[in-house]
């Protein structure tokens, strides 16, 4: 009994002060070695949309408002890269795309990508939004759980196929 005490005090994240702020510049480089971290080939083998500089790159200068990193202690360890698109004709007019958003291992299930999302869809309001739309995998519950806790819910099952061209 002793030994499960001691491990769950252990287990318990420590509090540091995290600041979420807009994505600069000289962050690009450290937001994309943390997805290449969290993104994996070996955790998404089939994932539709490729993490690289360039996604990183295409969304800082397309819309860097909506661009978020959380910092602790000078190092990049959290971020949300999003956009809006504009309809017209359609019911909300202006919705809020979530693309990516990673936080680093040491500090998942600390509330932080919340608080990432969170910033993020005030910013959205501010700015018109009135429907933020995310996608997943299917089978990718925690992603699933964690857009569920902040008020998504599943609109559709969406489809997606792949051919393997031969050579």
């Amino acid at each position: 009994m002793q030994e499960d005490n001691n491990s769950n005090k252990n287990n318990k994240k420590r509090k540091v002060e995290t600041e979420i702020r807009q994505m600069e510049i000289d962050d690009v480089s450290a937001v994309y070695h943390l997805g290449e971290e969290l993104f994996t080939s070996e955790d998404f083998p089939i994932l539709y949309r490729t993490w690289d500089a360039y996604e990183v790159a295409d969304y800082f200068t397309s819309d860097p408002d909506y661009c978020l990193v959380a910092e602790t202690a000078g190092k990049i360890v959290g971020f949300i890269l999003a956009n809006t698109i504009e309809k017209e004709g359609t019911a909300w007019k202006k919705y809020g795309y979530v693309s990516w958003i990673g936080v680093d291992q040491e500090y998942q299930r600390s509330n932080l990508g919340q608080r990432l999302y969170r910033r993020l869809e005030d910013r959205l309001e501010e700015d018109g939004v009135r429907m933020v739309i995310a996608d997943t995998d299917a089978d990718n519950e925690k992603a699933i759980s964690f857009f569920k806790a902040l008020g998504f819910s599943i609109r559709a099952d969406h489809v997606w196929m792949a051919k393997t061209l031969k050579k």
